[in-house]
């Protein structure tokens, strides 16, 4: 996957982020750690839906992206991550019959599961059988 490289500027109360390369990111953070951990998730979701249509060059190298950066700013690269792309992927609700006594049982089998819903447990399981089909 592709790294973009962040410039991070200081506010007057945390740190700003701007992607020269993906003009559209512009977010920030209370701290460097905070502010890094938001351009993570702001250029995930760019990458899976806020594009509009529009595809972005290849990223450029730190050498160019370091000539833009002004005094006090620093550069971090930031590489989209795939579990966020997951969460930002497009969702259609749609109806589905599931006997009562399997619904059952898949409730029970998530009792224990922090942050697991039927929902993505249904998704996990038609993503992992079309893997062994091969598709």
């Amino acid at each position: 996957m592709a790294v973009f490289y962040a410039i991070f500027y200081p506010l007057e109360k945390g740190w700003g982020v701007r992607f020269p390369d993906a003009p559209a990111i512009n977010t920030f953070g209370e701290d460097v750690e905070e502010a890094l951990s938001m351009a993570v998730d702001a250029l995930s979701g760019l990458l899976v839906v806020g594009r509009k249509g529009r595809e972005y060059e290849e990223p450029r190298k730190f050498e160019d992206i370091q000539a833009e950066a002004k005094e006090g700013e620093l550069i971090f690269p930031v590489t989209p991550d795939e579990n966020i792309m997951k969460e930002y992927r497009p969702k259609k609700r749609i109806n589905v019959m599931i006997p009562v006594d399997l619904l059952n049982k898949i409730g029970e089998s998530l009792k224990d599961k922090k942050g697991l819903n039927r929902s993505e447990f249904i998704c996990t399981a038609v993503e992992e059988h079309l893997a062994q089909k091969g598709l």
